[in-house]
């Protein structure tokens, strides 16, 4: 696997010795387009139609718009997030769809995604493909959300999740693409261990999978513990984190296959005091499970 990222990543630096952004090779993004086509299994069409109930009742808002509502009263909100992880060739082709419909939505960049960067030491080296797609969905008049996987970096590297989150903000910022919230990652170590990413912040860190505590992973030979619910997201100028917002309907393509709950529970009530009026709508994708051509 070393070996592999070896050759998948190349680092360029500057006159300086500071890591400029790097570009992937088109036999790289050709390699992964291959894999991802295997997987899908909807098309334009398909999610047309499960947005169709909700183009006009309905307005269409971004996670940090709907967040920042004092009141809601009986407004309905259609709130759609994609977590793109490592698909975001269809991921670009879907904000593009959007966009030419008027909607928005909001894009959960994942930081141990192939097109993201190269970790080296405890600092990523960002690719210049990830900064030009970022670009392109702020222009195109998306958010831009930071896809939580901190937890599971930390337990397999030598990096402080704490300062590693406040590099990649920071990063962002400096491309001129504003991030205010997180949606944490269901890496199969968290259930492997019985946690999730979210729990890095003490807002989210509730009883449900044990509270506040000390958890221990071992990587590479090397034995590493991480402390859960010490920090809090309001120091890093977040303002969410993507499970906090109750769904009155949720539509789910999580492992490929598309269903609807309903009352998906949420942590806080952001604009919304009476849970008896108003509506609040969900759609999650994936990418990766989307044919958009």
């Amino acid at each position: 696997m070393k070996q592999m990222l070896d050759t998948l990543f190349r680092i360029v630096t500057n006159r300086k010795g500071s890591a400029e952004p790097y570009s992937l090779s088109s036999g790289q993004i050709s390699m992964n387009a291959a894999l991802f086509k295997r997987k899908k299994r909807y098309r334009p069409e398909d999610y047309d139609k499960l947005l169709s109930p909700y183009k006009r009742g309905h307005e269409n808002l971004t996670y940090a718009e709907y967040v920042k509502m004092r009141e809601i009263g009986d407004q309905k909100v259609l709130l759609i997030r994609h977590d793109i992880d490592h698909d975001y060739q269809t991921a670009l082709k879907i904000a593009e769809w959007e966009h030419r419909r008027g909607l928005k939505a909001t894009y959960c960049l994942l930081h141990t995604a192939w097109y993201y960067g190269h970790l080296d030491g405890s600092k990523i080296l960002h690719t210049q493909n990830l900064v030009d797609f970022a670009r392109r969905l702020h222009e195109l008049g998306h958010e831009v959300n930071f896809h939580n996987n901190l937890v599971v970096t930390a337990l397999n590297h030598d990096i402080d999740p704490v300062r590693f989150l406040s590099q990649e903000l920071e990063f962002f910022r400096s491309i001129g693409v504003p991030v205010t919230g997180t949606s944490t990652h269901g890496d199969s170590l968290c259930r492997k261990l019985n946690f999730r990413n979210w729990e890095l912040f003490k807002e989210c860190c509730d009883e449900r999978f044990g509270g506040p505590r000390t958890i221990s992973h071992r990587s590479s030979g090397k034995l590493r513990e991480i402390r859960l619910g010490e920090v809090s997201m309001f120091d890093f100028g977040l303002d969410y984190e993507g499970y906090d917002v109750m769904r009155d309907i949720y539509h789910t393509d999580s492992g490929g296959n598309l269903r609807t709950r309903k009352m998906a529970r949420g942590r806080r009530p952001f604009g919304r005091r009476d849970p008896e009026k108003g509506e609040i709508v969900g759609v999650l994708t994936h990418p990766v499970w989307w044919d958009f051509g």
